[in-house]
């Protein structure tokens, strides 16, 4: 069977952490009883496979062409090798045979779980991600995307759990760094290490902050992010939740002043000195106070979700590297970063 990898999706720029390394199987490593039962599902035989790497979950992650001329995409899991990666595939089941067709995902097809494998197929989109730095055409495009998923009804009707408690239970890295002392934390983010307490109190605000009736995809990158000549496409969903119309502009902004936009925000990276960090923290500022979700944001709302996020990507990028997703602790960390610098813009 003939196959080929996709082009990574999204590319480094200098030392821009790139958005993939997930460990990826390809057809042929799927275990033989376990592909003819997804031929049967899928009604017909694979003849072609493009492996697509951006992205960091483990597993199988490939277009498949089958002998009818049709496409998929599928993805799948071992839950003895990938736990984690299977689970997720488990909940993004769960949400991708219920999402509103107004909300811009590609269609759910199908999905097959044995107990320990599990996999998903989407239709096959034809569109990239996002190159970055991001093209500043492409990036009003994705902001405008937030404004019709915003405004799309459903989310409490689908049964979604609320964000807030579980981005509160995320929200706790200012506290752990306080508690636990990096000795680099002052090197890398030296505003931040002399508001320790300030940034702690901040993020205990995240609970009340992420409250609404919205849907909430919860992890947007440029990764996550298809776009062909006519449609945007959310890609994954297995964050799923109902909160605040404006959760995922402020999620997607940080990932957005890391890898830059050109011609406008230089990268925001661990390297990036002073005066570009200011500039990336205020290009996002600027950009969140201008977007149609962030007009009529309290600040304090604001300041609690940002704190949030840049200390729960500071915090998770001093754990352990994983094996298996060797790229992500260095995109923690760079993401962290850049948080930081918006929230340094934001005040405390």
């Amino acid at each position: 069977m003939p196959d080929d990898v996709a082009p990574p999706a999204v590319e480094a720029a200098g030392d821009v952490p790139v958005a993939s390394g997930g460990r990826r199987l390809r057809w042929a490593d799927l275990p033989l009883a376990l592909r003819d039962e997804l031929e049967a599902v899928a009604g017909g035989r694979v003849v072609h496979e493009r492996s697509v790497p951006a992205g960091f979950s483990p597993g199988l992650a490939s277009v498949l062409t089958l002998d009818d001329g049709s496409r998929l995409f599928v993805k799948a899991a071992r839950t003895a090798d990938e736990p984690v990666a299977a689970d997720l595939h488990r909940a993004e089941a769960k949400v991708a045979t219920r999402l509103p067709r107004a909300v811009p995902a590609p269609r759910f097809a199908w999905g097959h779980g044995d107990g320990d494998w599990v996999a998903l197929a989407y239709e096959a989109v034809d569109g990239r991600s996002p190159g970055t730095p991001w093209d500043p055409h492409e990036l009003d495009r994705v902001l405008a995307a937030l404004v019709r998923v915003a405004s799309v009804p459903g989310a409490r009707a689908m049964r979604l759990p609320p964000t807030g408690p579980d981005f509160a239970d995320m929200a706790t890295g200012w506290r752990a760094l306080r508690a636990h002392p990096d000795a680099g934390l002052a090197t890398l983010v030296p505003w931040a290490a002399e508001h320790l307490d300030a940034l702690a109190e901040a993020e205990r605000g995240a609970l009340v902050a992420c409250e609404g009736e919205s849907f909430v995809h919860g992890d947007l990158r440029a990764d996550n992010v298809l776009l062909t000549p006519e449609k945007v496409y959310l890609v994954d969903w297995p964050y799923a939740s109902r909160g605040a119309a404006w959760l995922d502009l402020a999620m997607l902004l940080p990932s957005v002043v890391m890898q830059g936009v050109r011609d406008v925000c230089e990268p925001v990276t661990v390297s990036a000195d002073p005066a570009r960090r200011a500039r990336g923290g205020a290009w996002a500022a600027a950009t969140f106070a201008a977007h149609p979700l962030g007009q009529d944001v309290h600040p304090t709302d604001l300041r609690a979700v940002v704190a949030g996020i840049a200390g729960y990507f500071l915090h998770s990028a001093r754990q352990p590297a994983i094996p298996t997703i060797p790229r992500l602790r260095p995109f923690q960390r760079a993401q962290g970063v850049a948080a930081v610098a918006w929230l340094e813009q934001l005040g405390l």
